[in-house]
């Protein structure tokens, strides 16, 4: 036979020999190696807990206002001659703001203290002289008629001498009426007209604000505003800090475009915040709904606007598996959900790691890792 050929034979026969060996190697250690049944896989768990409701923080946008915002105007016209206060400017009671043009009136003023004058003098004179007729009558040289006429004529100049004083006091309160002052302690918070402007009784001048005694006035539901107690302290939140604000009252009508009843609340006295800023009111509403507590990370997204969360439920064997469930959120607080859906309650739900697994894998629930959902007071 051919040495080549016998070579070439050999060489197969070695490389089939080699496959089969390998082959054998291979089942042998795959039957050994490899477990008939899956090791459960620890996961975090926590227990589904069962409420008929919660307690949700809710909010509601309201606005500081000052405790006095108003406008000022004279009470008289005239020629505004005088704008003293600027914007930003404090002020205190009694403080002179603006001041018209007073030539005429301080006229008017001289006109009617010259005719009071001339009236006190008149009086005098016919008191002197009535007197000296009630002297005469008694020796005949007057008649009773003298003096009837000198008594009347001295009480007709007394009730001149009246309207004389009345029409020098008006005279006088229009003069003072020519210069307004401020009412309280306030801030200027805006000139709304300009010296030279000629101005009516009542026309807005400036608008003052409180310098102190801010308030924050917000809207609630009618059903919040139930359960509000005037005189009570309640929390607000500024755009810089929290601040506890004392409910004052509750207005009694509905806001017909935002359907909210008023509530104003006192501010503290040192409380920095600016007339019209933002203010919050925090309030614990309890809301009536059965469902439990879970934490986020025990939720699966699904389809619907629905959830997931994957319990643990014994199998026919007593084995523990992961199995899905729908739930809905309620309400979220922080790193907790209040759902409700098909759970049973006091279920035993994956917590976290939901990554790690599938629905049908077997798993050791491990408690005490995750337990979010514990029943917390008013809960």
């Amino acid at each position: 036979m051919n040495p080549n050929l016998m070579k070439s034979l050999w060489a197969v026969a070695l490389a089939v020999g080699l496959t089969l060996g390998a082959t054998a190697l291979i089942k042998a250690n795959k039957v050994t190696t490899t477990s008939v049944e899956r090791t459960p896989m620890p996961v975090a768990a926590t227990t589904y807990r069962e409420q008929t409701s919660y307690v949700r923080e809710a909010t509601y946008l309201g606005v500081v206002r000052a405790g006095s915002d108003s406008v000022l105007g004279f009470e008289v016209a005239g020629v505004l001659t005088s704008l003293i206060a600027t914007e930003g400017m404090r002020v205190s009671p009694g403080q002179v703001l603006a001041q018209l043009g007073i030539d005429r009136r301080q006229a008017r003023l001289d006109a009617a203290a010259a005719a009071y004058d001339r009236v006190v003098a008149e009086r005098a004179q016919a008191e002197a002289r009535a007197d000296r007729i009630a002297s005469l009558i008694e020796d005949g040289s007057a008649s009773q008629q003298d003096y009837d006429d000198a008594r009347f004529a001295t009480q007709a100049l007394v009730a001149a001498e009246s309207t004389a004083a009345a029409q020098r006091q008006s005279a006088q309160l229009e003069l003072e009426k020519s210069t307004l002052r401020a009412p309280y302690e306030a801030v200027v918070a805006e000139r709304l007209v300009q010296t030279g402007a000629v101005v009516a009784p009542g026309t807005p001048v400036m608008r003052l604000v409180t310098a102190t005694g801010r308030e924050a006035h917000v809207g609630v539901p009618p059903h919040v505003a139930r359960t509000l107690i005037t005189g009570n302290p309640y929390t607000l939140s500024l755009q810089r800090e929290k601040v506890i604000g004392v409910l004052r009252s509750i207005r009694d009508d509905l806001d017909a475009a935002t359907l909210t009843v008023g509530a104003v609340f006192d501010l503290p006295d040192d409380t920095s915040v600016a007339v019209g800023e933002s203010a919050a009111l925090q309030v614990a509403e309890t809301v009536e709904s059965t469902g439990g507590w879970l934490p986020i990370t025990s939720l699966l997204e699904a389809s619907r606007g629905l959830w997931d969360v994957l319990t643990i439920t014994p199998d026919s064997e007593g084995r523990q598996r992961a199995r899905r469930e729908s739930v809905e959120i309620l309400y979220t607080r922080g790193s907790e959900v209040f759902v409700r859906g098909t759970l049973p309650a006091e279920a035993s739900i994956v917590a976290s790691g939901l990554q790690r697994i599938s629905p049908g894998d077997l798993v050791e629930p491990v408690f005490g890792q995750a337990r979010p959902n514990r029943t917390l007071s008013g809960s």
